[in-house]
């Protein structure tokens, strides 16, 4: 009681100035109890390199790494503008006219210069690509320290997220033919230098293959015969069509078997017309050019941000001001901010319902997924407002998990944990806490993108979350916390201590492309 009295009475005779500083924040034991101090170096200190990936046994491949930068900033893997949103309802406007080249690439959303976060999208609470995504893009930088990957945890390792991301069309909406019949064309030596398994099958140049087909992609006949080196498809409905081995365009449709032609189907289902064999070829390829992507994805790490430092000098250094040494304590304290955002990458990567309303142009919301819609909350169906009620049960769909014929470890069980989850009321509306690292310069922030600024982020916490417009139930920890003006400001002033040092430019901008 003796001590409290003093510090009382040194605080009023000390005024406003900055001795009020050195008595709150001279010492750890009047700044930081033993319990905050200790919270906050489990915070500290990201490891050097994130945890290897055993389904991805290239992801320390040197020559992997370096080919997946190229892959990573090389624009011409994209596709064409759909210009739908997820809904595949019809926007504005995307990174392109509908039906034009979008001549993006994965650094255009995931920008390794700005963590890896897109902040080019218009409007910016949401990533825009062929089309409109649903939600906003997360950084790549630090990505493989995470337990499970996406917001809604549909995928479990960085390669199997690229796999399916690159022919959404709302995203880079291209496919895997397209794809590999460029890495044939740009990157086949560097490809064959680190890939023995799925070499690429192509036998001839593009624009070989290019003068044998019509508008639609199949061969030309001649006297009504389908002329080698192309060849004879027979449809579900026992037409035959003539198609190359290996089409210029295509990726599996909705559909089972053949249905040459469709116009519902992706590239008139010209995938799916390719004989068995040359489809598990042309899809391991694939899966090692996503793999070689997220090879350089495991390089993007951002460390030694202030509060590293500070930790590593202790509580009395001066790295952190006043204000932010003040906003540390109460983040593990009053803010409970370290509840969610713990360990190191401050992410405890598991699913909460923090009360963020699905708002915003192309944000679906439950009344846009009624009963039988693409979107359908009713059963269940691609319910993409539920969050991770949604996206876990796709995980478990996911033939391209860990513990797939795709993985280089497929006895992985790593991520068991989230595949037995209960898929129940308790997920839905749920998101995976996103890292704190970097957070200054990954604006906007939560997983629809709906608040602009970190002051509008602990200006929600603050309040308790939202009460509309939430699936779900917001988590019982989700209450309001009664900060003061003062306590939110020093809370955003900390927040701002987590940007890690510069990485190595050559590390985070387009290497020299082939032309």
């Amino acid at each position: 009681m003796k001590k409290a009295v003093v510090v009382v009475a040194l605080v009023l005779s000390a005024g406003c100035g900055p001795d009020v500083d050195k008595v709150l924040c001279g010492s750890d034991d009047c700044a930081f109890s033993g319990e905050e101090w200790r919270q906050l170096q489990a915070l500290a200190n990201l490891p050097e390199a994130p945890p290897n990936d055993p389904s991805n046994k290239y992801a320390q491949n040197p020559k992997a790494q370096a080919l997946g930068q190229q892959l990573y900033f090389d624009p011409r893997f994209s596709g064409t503008a759909t210009l739908l949103d997820t809904l595949r309802r019809p926007t504005p406007y995307a990174r392109a006219p509908k039906g034009q080249p979008l001549n993006i690439s994965c650094a255009t959303c995931h920008d390794p210069a700005r963590a890896g976060a897109d902040f080019t999208s218009n409007p910016n609470h949401v990533s825009i690509g062929g089309g409109w995504y649903d939600v906003n893009s997360q950084q790549t930088v630090n990505s493989a320290y995470y337990g499970i990957i996406y917001w809604n945890g549909r995928n479990d390792s960085l390669w199997s997220q690229i796999v399916a991301v690159s022919e959404s069309f709302v995203s880079m909406a291209s496919n895997r033919l397209k794809i590999l019949w460029l890495m044939n064309e740009k990157y086949a030596a560097a490809y064959a230098g680190v890939f023995t398994a799925f070499p690429l099958p192509f036998n001839g140049t593009l624009a070989e293959t290019a003068a044998r087909v019509d508008a639609v992609g199949q061969c030309t006949k001649v006297a009504g015969v389908c002329p080698a080196p192309c060849r004879n498809a027979t449809s579900t409905d026992g037409a035959s069509s003539c198609w190359p081995r290996f089409p210029l365009e295509g990726r599996p449709g909705s559909l089972p078997g053949c249905q040459a032609g469709s116009t519902t189907e992706p590239f008139g289902d010209a995938f799916d017309c390719m004989d068995a064999d040359d489809q598990h070829t042309i899809t391991g390829a694939y899966v090692n050019w996503s793999k070689a992507i997220a090879a350089y994805e495991q390089t993007l790490v951002s460390r030694d941000s202030t509060f590293d430092r500070w930790v590593n000098e202790g509580a009395q250094s001066t790295l952190l001001t006043a204000e932010q040494k003040r906003g540390a304590r109460v983040f593990v304290g009053k803010g409970s901010c370290i509840d969610c955002h713990n360990t190191p990458l401050m992410s405890d990567s598991q699913f909460h319902n923090v009360g963020v309303p699905q708002l915003g142009a192309a944000v679906p919301t439950e009344a846009d997924c009624h009963e039988g819609s693409v979107c359908d909350c009713v059963n269940g169906k691609n319910c993409l407002p539920a969050g991770g009620l949604d996206g876990l049960a796709k995980l478990r769909a996911n033939g391209f998990r860990r513990d797939s014929m795709w993985s280089d470890s497929p006895t992985d069980t790593s991520r068991r944990a989230y595949l037995e989850l209960p898929l129940g009321e308790s997920l839905r509306g749920t998101w995976r806490t996103p890292s704190l690292r970097d957070v200054e310069l990954t604006a906007p922030y939560m997983h629809d993108g709906a608040y602009a600024t970190l002051e509008d982020v602990v200006w929600m916490y603050d309040r308790g979350g939202s009460n509309s417009n939430v699936p779900g139930k917001k988590s019982v920890q989700v209450r309001p916390l009664h900060l003061t003006a003062l306590e939110q400001a020093d809370l955003v002033s900390f927040l701002r201590t987590l940007t890690g040092a510069p990485q190595p430019s050559s590390r985070i901008t387009a290497p020299v492309l082939p032309p």
